[in-house]
């Protein structure tokens, strides 16, 4: 995530309209919602929710409770006026994290990294792919969905990750790959070349042949 679609529940008009601005350029998917009458429908698709306190209706803290209760686990990041200490521990009680009014968007946007890299892992962007390595699943983010590997290209990509931006040749390949077994020239080019369709890495842009040499993952140029 960007990946990550995230819930806004805030009353003022002016916050809402700023936050969603926030995160929309950096690829964020948002709902925003102006009181918890109607947020159940978004709460199903988002991953976290930024929550205003002094809402109409139920407060934040009430809402929060319902959300905690009704079974979802995702991250809930309080975002009010409120500076008290009595205020802020209850929101850190409540939910995972707590931002005063004003706030810097840097620090909004630190913090909310820290709470979805905790709750869904660590992801690493390239291209329109989401990497995360400690599961070993890559995610297309032009269609908000995991891709499905065969168990030899999950290993094959993961190699050339672990290795990103590295040439391996197709010597490196059958070490790891395949080292007791004959070895067929041309079925690391036929995985390879799978595995670039699942991606939707037709020009070979993520996955490149470096000519004579073998293969390479690059990461240092994001669209």
């Amino acid at each position: 995530m960007n990946g990550f679609t995230i819930l806004i529940v805030e009353d003022d008009r002016l916050i809402g309209d700023l936050l969603q601005k926030i995160l929309q350029r950096e690829g964020y998917q948002v709902f925003w919602k102006t009181n918890g009458s109607d947020i159940w429908t978004e709460l199903r698709q988002a991953d976290l929710v930024i929550m205003d306190i002094m809402l109409p209706g139920e407060d934040g803290y009430q809402l929060t409770q319902k959300i905690k209760s009704a079974g979802f686990t995702l991250p809930v990041l309080f975002l009010s006026a409120l500076q008290d200490i009595d205020s802020r521990l209850q929101g850190l009680t409540l939910g995972e994290d707590y931002l005063v009014k004003p706030f810097d968007p840097r620090e909004l946007l630190l913090r909310m990294q820290k709470m979805l890299n905790h709750a869904y892992g660590t992801f690493v962007q390239i291209y329109h792919l989401f990497v995360d390595a400690e599961r070993r699943k890559v995610f297309n983010q032009q269609i908000d969905q995991e891709i499905s590997f065969t168990a030899i290209e999950r290993k094959i990509f993961f190699y050339l990750y672990d290795h990103k931006d590295r040439i391996l040749t197709k010597e490196q390949f059958f070490a790891y790959l395949w080292p007791l077994d004959d070895r067929n020239p041309n079925i690391i080019n036929v995985h390879i070349k799978k595995l670039r369709s699942k991606i939707e890495d037709t020009q070979g842009t993520i996955i490149q042949n470096v000519y004579g040499e073998g293969y390479r993952l690059n990461t240092r140029v994001k669209i």
